[in-house]
């Protein structure tokens, strides 16, 4: 059996914050936890003087797309997925991010690294590598509804167990993120280098298929049911539309676009999982909700890494410095509240029992947080020098 014990901690626990405090891990659970004088050792424990670091849950991060720069740094340039994810390891653990979603969009008008053909060659390299990579990797399937083959896809992808989560997504131009055509164009233009021809063309199909989303939202959220995969939905702008989600299984409301949506999707108890940049850049980079502003008003459950992995750290610290939030709170929204959000009770606490994915992070001399240590499942995966 594999003991180590980490003392001279300061603990984040769900509700408080232990000082000399000690945790106990055996092989790949939190074995005990207390303050004071750690247990006496035995013959092969391994002691760890953290030096009155933070130690904290693992970071659970529900939706990131940052994988998607890694293949394609510069428009058509692309580098194969297996460096990617090789990348990405790294940088997510180094972030303190413990378990990742990697936000991947299916799309059949072959959006560049957002397209269906890259979903499913993703889901296969992941599957393939999740054994040898530092952190937990997962699968986020977003599914644009505005797709003719979505369906049919995350149908075969479901069954055979490559997708973690699935979230429903219109990026139709009038609603939602894009509430005008304008807003549309500008972006297609800028992330995908489009012609105005080929944008109209995009839009024109958007619109043709707009009549079908009804029935693949029920086709969709039925297959996630079936597999017992939990649902989100993308961007939502009104109460209306929040409310037809409880009733087909949707537990999760990521992004809502205005306050209306999320104090609504709040209401009816789904997991309102806003973006950790937002938070620590004080603004919506679509200029669309203020996360701070909807946290400080209780309608905010989770964060999510959106497009920066390292802002979810960071944004604990920016709300429990602005006293939005305590830090156990500030902890939970990042840690305990996305793990419950998909039905994970044994990650995202430090408590007896839980498995051993926790974080020892330390404040730099330049005011940003720094992870020192990453543990998954007991074992150290990542340690600074510095």
């Amino acid at each position: 059996m594999q003991q180590t014990i980490l003392y001279n901690a300061t603990l984040v626990l769900p509700d408080r914050v232990l000082h000399d405090g000690w945790l106990l891990l055996e092989d790949t659970i939190i074995a005990d936890l207390g303050t004071g004088q750690p247990p006496i050792g035995q013959n092969g424990y391994q002691y760890i003087d953290v030096q009155g670091d933070l130690v904290m849950p693992g970071l659970i991060d529900l939706h990131c797309d940052a994988i998607e720069k890694l293949v394609e740094p510069r428009p058509r340039v692309l580098f194969d997925i297996p460096t990617a994810l090789h990348e990405a390891d790294y940088r997510l653990a180094c972030s303190g991010i413990t378990t990742e979603f990697h936000a991947i969009s299916l799309d059949d008008q072959e959006f560049g690294v957002r397209s269906d053909s890259f979903a499913r060659d993703f889901a296969r390299i992941l599957q393939e590598t999740r054994e040898h990579t530092l952190i937990r990797h997962k699968l986020h399937a977003r599914i644009e509804l505005s797709s003719a083959q979505a369906s049919t896809i995350v149908e075969q992808m479901l069954n055979d167990q490559l997708v973690d989560l699935v979230s429903l997504m219109d990026h139709s131009p009038g609603q939602g993120q894009y509430r005008t055509e304008e807003e549309f164009r500008f972006y297609i233009a800028r992330t995908s280098h489009r012609s105005p021809t080929e944008i109209d063309e995009l839009i024109a199909h958007k619109r043709e298929q707009a009549k079908l989303i009804p029935q693949r939202i029920e086709q969709i959220t039925a297959l996630a049911r079936h597999a017992k995969v939990s649902l989100a939905t993308h961007d939502d702008d009104t109460a209306t539309r929040v409310e037809a989600w409880p009733a087909l299984g949707v537990s999760i409301s990521e992004f809502p676009t205005t306050e209306e949506a999320a104090r609504r999707a709040h209401e009816l108890g789904l997991t309102v999982c806003m973006g950790a940049p937002n938070v620590v850049r004080g603004k919506s980079s679509g200029g669309n909700l203020s996360a701070t502003e909807a946290t400080r008003k209780g309608y905010v459950d989770a964060l999510c890494a959106d497009y920066h992995p390292a802002s979810m750290l960071g944004s604990v610290f920016t709300l429990a410095q602005k006293e939005i939030l305590s830090l156990p709170e500030a902890v939970n929204m990042v840690t305990r509240n996305p793990a419950r959000a998909i039905g994970q009770t044994r990650l995202g606490t430090l408590e007896q029992g839980n498995i051993a994915d926790l974080i020892q992070v330390r404040h730099s001399p330049y005011g940003v947080p720094r992870v020192q240590r990453v543990f998954i499942d007991g074992k150290l995966r990542i340690q600074s020098t510095l």
